[in-house]
């Protein structure tokens, strides 16, 4: 192996590095803050670098199987003999590391310490989710550009970069590949949903994944009521109001949803999401998308699927952000069509699905964008789970279910072709009638 003199191999960097830190003085009693503060941020920046050589080292023995070859086990297995590394801490270490070797200008980036360690990941999950839309002179043309824009955009900023990004790579298919782009990740997000629960003495500890989405409107729920209680003990007077954390009174928020009785039989609760409309975009494309107040961006399938139920009221901006319009509740579904709905469907009417209409959203068989009614005959209750599911897709890049209403008035659907060629329509268990039995559509006078 060839060297520049002012080059010297990873492994007698890492060497020095241990060498000086043995010699570290524990001292530190008489620093000034200043220099306190410049310590802190020089140490921080070299953590950062040593994280992302690790990463590639990571990545560069899983491509050459080192492990295999010296151990005879995985790498991941490997990992965790020497480190105490738990099986899901070795295989998550290594699953980073494989992404961050997939894009050698992000890595090298990473360790000269032009880049923070959440900022690398932030520019690799964008990178891997532009993908499967750009080709290869694209895909490096994309590594460079965020490489770049991560000099002024913090990680938060860099994971929604991509319509930058796409405006840059394909300028002429920017807005249609920033919808896929979104799409897919809505449609990622939902497969990736989990909960799990760990039991820990008297406490139990979760962590899990949700949709950006319906994450937003449960926390929106949570701060809602957690807010609420903060106020009450402070007009009270109570000495321990200012002593819990916003952790502990999230926490407090959600025993107290658990331990409350369903109001307004399954209706939404008080708090909303807000999504921000472009009017303009609104009146040119009924598929445009959305924007949270945080700045996330919604495809325009996650905005029509949440404007089918009363979780979101939309809010149309028109000239710099002006508020032209915020839609009501009442616009949506009210209370008496959702009592008209349960008593229709009596829970998701998904083939199959057993979820009771307390767990259920009104669904637009037309979507509400493409000017369907918010009335009876185009609407169904479909599961958080099921509900995703049947949105329509606007780049139809997902052989996906379909949901209609029968000319007797109840719903069915066509199944995706992967599952049944002929697409012959089914229905739920609670919708199907004995042979000799059909069913026709009330006449309006009924």
């Amino acid at each position: 192996m060839t060297l520049s003199s002012d080059l010297v191999p990873a492994g007698e960097a890492l060497a020095g590095m241990g060498a000086l830190l043995d010699r570290l003085d524990p001292d530190r009693s008489r620093v000034d803050p200043k220099t306190r503060l410049a310590w802190l941020r020089a140490a921080r920046s070299v953590q950062a670098r040593v994280t992302a050589l690790t990463a590639q080292l990571t990545g560069e023995a899983d491509q050459a199987k080192a492990a295999e070859e010296t151990a005879g086990t995985p790498l991941a297995s490997w990992l965790g003999t020497g480190e105490n590394l738990s099986r899901k801490e070795a295989a998550g270490t290594l699953r980073q590391a494989r992404r961050l070797a997939q894009h050698r200008l992000v890595g090298e980036a990473a360790v000269a310490g032009k880049l923070g360690t959440s900022q690398a990941r932030a520019i690799a999950t964008v990178l891997d989710n532009l993908a499967p839309q750009l080709d290869d002179a694209q895909q490096a043309r994309a590594e460079q550009v965020m490489v770049g824009l991560a000099g002024h955009l913090d990680a938060d900023q860099l994971s929604r970069a991509a319509g930058q990004v796409l405006d840059v790579v394909v300028p002429e298919r920017a807005a249609e590949s920033l919808e896929i782009h979104l799409q897919r990740q809505a449609e990622q997000a939902h497969r990736q949903r989990s909960l799990r629960f760990f039991f820990e003495g008297a406490s139990v500890r979760f962590d899990g994944s949700l949709p950006r989405t319906a994450a937003e409107a449960w926390i929106a729920q949570l701060d809602h009521h957690a807010e609420q209680a903060r106020r009450t003990a402070i007009e009270r007077r109570d000495p321990l109001a200012d002593a819990l954390t916003p952790e502990q009174r999230r926490a407090d928020a959600l025993i107290a949803q658990i331990g409350q009785r369903t109001q307004h039989g399954g209706d939404s609760p008080s708090a909303r999401v807000l999504v921000m409309l472009d009017y303009d975009r609104l009146a040119a494309d009924a598929t445009a998308a959305g924007v949270l107040p945080d700045g996330q961006q919604l495809s325009a399938g996650e905005l029509r699927r949440l404007c089918c139920d009363a979780e979101v009221i939309p809010v149309v901006l028109g000239g710099p952000s002006q508020v032209l319009d915020v839609g009501r509740a009442e616009r949506l579904v009210t209370p008496e069509l959702r009592i008209a709905l349960i008593a229709r469907d009596g829970g998701c009417v998904f083939p199959g699905c057993d979820a009771p209409p307390s767990r259920c959203e009104a669904h637009h068989v037309r979507p509400w964008w493409l000017g369907g009614c918010t009335g009876l005959d185009n609407l169904v209750l479909l599961c958080h789970a099921h509900h995703p599911v049947c949105e329509p897709a606007r780049h139809g890049i997902r052989d996906q279910w379909q949901v209609r209403i029968a000319p007797d008035g109840l719903p069915e659907f066509i199944p995706p072709a992967r599952l049944d060629p002929d697409r012959q329509p089914v229905r739920h268990a609670r919708h199907r009638h004995p042979p000799g039995t059909p069913r026709t559509r009330p006449s309006p006078a009924a």
